[in-house]
């Protein structure tokens, strides 16, 4: 037997008949595959029907008494022949070509979960909230299609598929009444397996579930994922929560105060949804109707992980943490010539640290928060990271003393290729030279508390070169840090802020953050290869700073560049935040 196809059910006769019928006209060998039944606790006529059914293919199906999905889903696999398990609901209708499109896919891949495209049934009732179910699925389709799959599509999900012996050891855990699926992928990543995505494989699912129904599962989900992050770290990243800080500071706050309030703003938002639901054959009561279930969706997913966590305080603890990264380049003396604002006063560069100190900041490098990211543990209430781009000589002199003092580190980004020597690429572009530190100077502030990333290996625009060329630079960097310093750095700054999606790839082949130019905060939601950062403008205000650390921006610096744009009047060589003009790094 090659392919075993497991259906669990509990009192959906009339979805699991059609399910069914779909199954009976696959172009498959009807020899080689076998359907797998679980009536798990049915009530309604489902185990009469099966008693009858006869298909063209071989069938069995296995009673037993409610236990839920998880349960059911293994009692089917424990009763499967075929080397090849495919998972589907029974309020799918499955494509003519689904069994042997997930056959092929299997012939292509070792350790393999392939998942199929689900999309939406003709027959979805339709409304607001059946509107909402096509619309998240067909976007999932078109990314499956453009993009291919990523870690958090490895999920033992309605028309996905496994080797057998996968499913056998890696069993549901049905203390999950929800997720449990995602449960088990995190298993079978630990394993090896990963995803791989069978556009053919098509399943459409014949929706009819009511609003309570999935605002439960929301609830439900919101306590699983925080459940899931406590037992698996790494999950945390993978996790809806990341979400719950993104935005700006309004939404932010209207977010936590309704998650808080939960009770009072399910009434509120049900209220709403019911009068605009009656009226949504007008586009704008359609529209609003929409927005509102959202919002009730993500508010139960919310409430549920606040339930879970104990408080909103420990969920934003655990998932929400908000980063401002800091970008310098030298600390020092400026000098005649040299670009606007690469270097920076030592009174102002120790003034910045006292106010971050006053602020509550604690400095974090990106090794404390990949750990707190994939291992678990915890980062200071206020966390800060500072990154120090080129490795000059003169801001390890002056810089990382005072860093030391007031109890902060800093990650220091290397051009490999010009260590101990000087600033090449600014002083082709007619620039002043600056000594680059030594690689007995990177061991020792290593062995300090500074930790050290990768600049590329000669500091070239990396979109401006070849693919191959952008393949040496990152690769060579990451070898030579690793020789020098016994261990694989974990961070990477691109040279002038310049990336590309094929830069960012190569970059996340080789490191696990990669620091742009563009404003923002560290957070978990963020692309880890596009991590942003801020700037401090030379003599900017304390009310300036604290925008940028609390805002990810100033508010004013970008009004002023606006303004300066529309006037056409940017100073040339500096360094904007916000701006078309590029960083100098």
């Amino acid at each position: 037997m090659k392919i075993s196809v497991v259906i669990p059910t509990y009192n959906r006769k009339a979805s699991l008949e059609r399910c069914l019928a779909s199954l009976a006209r696959q172009t498959f060998a009807v020899d080689a595959f076998e359907v797998v039944v679980v009536a798990d606790g049915c009530s309604d006529g489902t185990v009469e029907f099966l008693s009858s059914y006869v298909p063209p293919h071989r069938f069995r199906w296995v009673k037993q008494t409610n236990q839920g999905q998880a349960a059911a889903q293994n009692a089917g696999i424990a009763a499967a022949a075929g080397e090849i398990l495919i998972l589907i609901d029974d309020d799918c209708v499955c494509d003519a070509q689904l069994v042997e499109a997930h056959a092929a896919a299997h012939g292509k891949f070792d350790r393999a979960v392939v998942i199929g495209a689900v999309l939406t049934h003709p027959d979805t009732p339709r409304g607001t909230l059946g509107d909402l179910k096509r619309e998240f699925e067909d976007t999932e389709f078109a990314r499956l299609a453009a993009s291919g799959v990523r870690r958090s599509d490895l999920t033992l999900c309605a028309n996905s598929s496994i080797p057998r012996e996968a499913a056998l050891a890696c069993p549901f855990d049905s203390a999950y009444k929800r997720m449990h699926d995602v449960e088990a992928g995190l298993r079978l990543w630990a394993l090896g397996y990963r995803p791989r995505f069978a556009a053919d494989a098509v399943a459409y699912e014949l929706f009819t579930k009511p609003v309570t129904a999935v605002l439960s599962d929301a609830r439900y989900g919101g306590r699983y994922e925080v459940s899931l992050a406590d037992k698996y770290p790494e999950f945390k990243s993978l996790a809806e929560l990341v979400h719950i800080n993104k935005g700006s500071p309004l939404k932010r706050c209207v977010r936590r105060q309704m998650a808080i309030h939960a009770g009072l703003s399910e009434l509120l938002l049900r209220t709403i949804y019911r009068a605009s639901e009656a009226l949504r054959e007008f586009p704008a009561f359609a529209s609003i109707a929409r927005r509102v279930l959202s919002a009730r969706t993500v508010l139960q997913h919310l409430r549920g992980a606040i339930e879970e966590a104990g408080s909103w305080k420990e969920v934003e603890r655990r998932f929400g943490k908000l980063a401002p990264v800091i970008i310098y380049h030298n600390v020092g003396e400026p000098r005649a010539g040299e670009y606007r604002g690469l270097t920076t006063p030592r009174a102002e560069f120790e003034g910045q640290i006292r106010l971050l100190v006053r602020l509550g900041y604690k400095s974090i490098l990106p090794t404390d928060w990949l750990r707190w990211r994939d291992e678990g543990g915890d980062l200071p209430e206020n966390p800060v990271m500072l990154v120090f781009d080129d490795a000059y000589e003169e801001a390890s002199r002056v810089a990382f003393p005072i860093l030391l003092r007031y109890g902060f580190g800093a990650v220091c980004m290397v051009v490999t290729n010009c260590i101990g020597a000087t600033n090449r690429w600014d002083e082709e572009a007619g620039r002043p030279s600056f000594g680059i530190m030594s690689a007995e100077q990177i061991v020792e502030w290593s062995q300090r508390g500074i930790e050290f990333g990768g600049h590329t290996w000669s500091h070239p625009e990396l979109p401006l070169v070849g693919d191959e060329r952008v393949e040496l630079e990152i690769s060579k960097c990451k070898d030579d840090l690793t020789t020098l310093l016994g261990r694989p750095p974990v961070s990477f700054a691109y040279p002038f802020g310049g990336f590309n999606p094929a830069v960012a790839a190569a970059v996340s082949r080789h490191f696990k953050l990669g620091f742009t130019t563009g404003p923002g905060r560290l957070h978990l939601a963020a692309n880890p290869a596009l991590v942003p950062r801020i700037a401090f403008l030379p003599g900017e205000s304390r009310l300036g700073m604290w925008c940028r650390l609390r805002l990810g921006r100033n508010p004013f610096e970008v009004l002023r560049n606006r303004w300066r744009k529309w006037m056409g009047k940017w100073p040339e060589g500096e360094v904007h935040v916000g701006g078309p003009a590029t960083d100098q790094s």
